[in-house]
């Protein structure tokens, strides 16, 4: 359960007399190409660089992260469920952003670690007043559309939520009959794994 500061719950409390300005904080782990060490990078829909303490969503901890102005274009709904179903939320780079450009084209960002934090700010001084969690995924798709000639261009990214893929993710080596070679010489118990699924069973009839 995500705990809200009391500066925010009043802030929220007080919301429909006062107002309420949001701000959406995005933060990426992707890796170096070459290396395959793991580079933060952090974007936000101001207009400016901004450096702000937030609440891991991996570690629980707080940490302090920069986050670049002028490169988030918009970030989707997010849906909250008690189910399983696997939930996805969509967040649109600017297409020109240099940050943007270098967390697709110079990294390696498949399967890369999402976060997305709300940051309040007050309605009569627009200073911060704190950030919430609301969203820990991972990149699925990260199509870049490149505009027509005086068109306009976007880096749609599509994120899963992280905790939901890892629990309906298949584990290839529990079914792969060529794993399974590997690792237990002689084993066919998973021989015919990739077409059983597809079998049409009779029964109560006698098979042909």
């Amino acid at each position: 359960m995500i705990s809200a500061p009391t500066a925010i719950v009043d802030l929220l409390t007080n919301a429909p007399a006062n107002g309420l300005v949001e701000r959406k904080l995005v933060w990426f782990v992707v890796h170096d190409r070459a290396t395959g060490a793991p580079i933060g990078r952090g974007v936000w829909d101001g207009s400016e660089d901004l450096a702000i303490t937030v609440t891991s969503g991996i570690t629980g901890l707080e940490e302090t992260r920069d986050y670049y102005g002028a490169q988030l274009a918009s970030v989707g709904e997010i849906t909250c469920t008690a189910d399983m179903t696997v939930q996805s939320c969509e967040i649109e780079l600017t297409h020109i952003g240099d940050v943007a450009q270098q967390l697709v084209r110079q990294y390696e960002a498949r399967l890369a670690q999402v976060e997305i934090h709300t940051l309040y700010l007050h309605p009569d001084t627009g200073m911060p007043v704190g950030t919430l969690l609301d969203w820990v995924g991972e990149i699925d798709k990260a199509p870049i559309r490149t505009p027509a000639i005086g068109g306009q261009g976007q880096i749609a990214i599509k994120t899963v939520s992280d905790i939901m893929s890892m629990l309906t993710r298949v584990n290839g080596r529990k079914s792969s009959y060529e794993d399974a070679k590997k690792y237990a010489g002689g084993d066919e118990i998973s021989l015919y794994a990739s077409t059983a699924g597809s079998w049409k069973v009779p029964w109560g009839q006698k098979s042909v």
